[in-house]
């Protein structure tokens, strides 16, 4: 995998323009664990004061952030190296880099709220793609990262979603 990894990489990164660098930072925002936490609770709030019964899904986005630290503690999957990285560190106080970089939580907390809001699928296609894209141009996973956090989120949407 670390080949493909490395080739996906390389390829994502070929049109470099500082400006391309400028948005996947700005895009890499909207995954950012605290951007996507208000959006699930105040999704979740709104939901229970229309008495849905499914109020309490989008809370389960503790537990994507709860396997995405536990995946980075224990699975041993190092970042690309930082010399490839060209993110834009904004807001670096909400920033807590971790060792091991499996599975992307960017991807996975988007790829769970889009599943979880039950979103036209090709908006929720376009988004975790756009996503997924960003972190690996920007250097901060591989696609391997992306695709497991991808899966993570997608998963744990679906199973919570089940009639």
């Amino acid at each position: 995998m670390d080949s493909a990894d490395r080739t996906i990489l390389d390829a994502l990164q070929m049109p470099h323009a500082s400006w391309l660098d400028l948005a996947a930072s700005l895009i890499t925002i909207i995954g950012q664990s605290e951007v996507v936490g208000v959006v699930a609770l105040g999704v979740a709030i709104a939901w229970l004061r229309a008495r849905r019964r499914d109020w309490w899904i989008p809370l389960l986005l503790a537990v994507i952030v709860a396997v995405e630290v536990a995946g980075k503690v224990l699975i041993p999957q190092a970042p690309p190296p930082h010399e490839l990285s060209r993110s834009i560190h904004f807001l670096p106080f909400l920033e807590s880099p971790t060792q091991y970089a499996f599975p992307s939580g960017h991807v996975a907390r988007i790829a769970f709220l889009v599943t979880a809001l039950r979103w036209p699928w090709i908006a929720a296609m376009v988004l975790v793609l756009v996503m997924a894209v960003t972190r690996v141009y920007l250097a901060e996973h591989w696609p391997s990262d992306v695709l497991g956090g991808w899966l993570l989120g997608y998963s744990l949407a679906a199973v919570a979603k089940r009639p």
